[in-house]
């Protein structure tokens, strides 16, 4: 199951105490993103491995491999570069 609505707020309120302004730099830096490409990239901020945000999102690898491509593309990096670097650095 995708993350229930509950545990995704729960998530999300102890995620924004922790790092108050990434959601709104990550939105200013990336532009449009999807819930589910916010949801990544906040997973990615606190360095979960792709198996962990498999299991957490209950998506498939290919449907991460897509994703992880699409926040990419919105960001202008090429695929040689860290997508994980470019979040940490937000």
């Amino acid at each position: 199951f995708e993350m229930l609505k509950s545990e995704t707020k729960n998530f999300e309120f102890k995620f924004a105490k922790i790092y108050p302004y990434f959601t709104s730099n990550l939105v200013e830096a990336c532009g449009e993103l999807t819930p589910t490409e916010v949801r990544v990239c906040m997973l990615l901020r606190m360095s979960y491995p792709n198996k962990d945000i498999l299991k957490k999102l209950d998506i498939s690898n290919s449907t991460l491999t897509n994703l992880r491509s699409s926040i990419r593309k919105k960001n202008g990096l090429k695929r040689s570069e860290s997508l994980t670097n470019f979040i940490l650095s937000i």
